[in-house]
């Protein structure tokens, strides 16, 4: 008998392009909390992803900044929260944006 192979936990959090960064954070640089690998870290910063049924508050926001603005998903999130072909708005200490996922034709609308 075999037993399931169980997936690895997903994390959710946010990792910003430098544009995005100065959208929700303003002049003020990603500091770093804690280091995970390959140069990258857990910054202090932290968001809200609002969607059309919900929001998530205290999202981490990983640094450094990246080419693009991607979001990664725990189970259940994108449901919990509505997403659908309209994005979310992410919300920082000095801004907001909003922020379509390719992902969102897979959630249930």
């Amino acid at each position: 008998m075999s037993s399931p192979v169980r997936k690895p936990h997903s994390p959710r959090f946010v990792r910003l392009s430098a544009a995005d960064v100065s959208a929700l954070f303003g002049q003020e640089t990603l500091e770093p909390r804690f280091p995970i690998s390959n140069g990258r870290f857990v910054a202090r910063q932290r968001v809200a992803i609002v969607g059309q049924r919900g929001r998530i508050d205290g999202v981490p926001v990983v640094g450094p900044p990246g080419d693009e603005t991607t979001i990664s998903w725990s189970a259940g999130d994108p449901e919990k929260i509505g997403l659908d072909s309209r994005g979310v708005i992410l919300v920082g200490a000095q801004g907001e944006l909003k922020f379509v996922d390719p992902t969102a034709q897979l959630a249930s609308g």
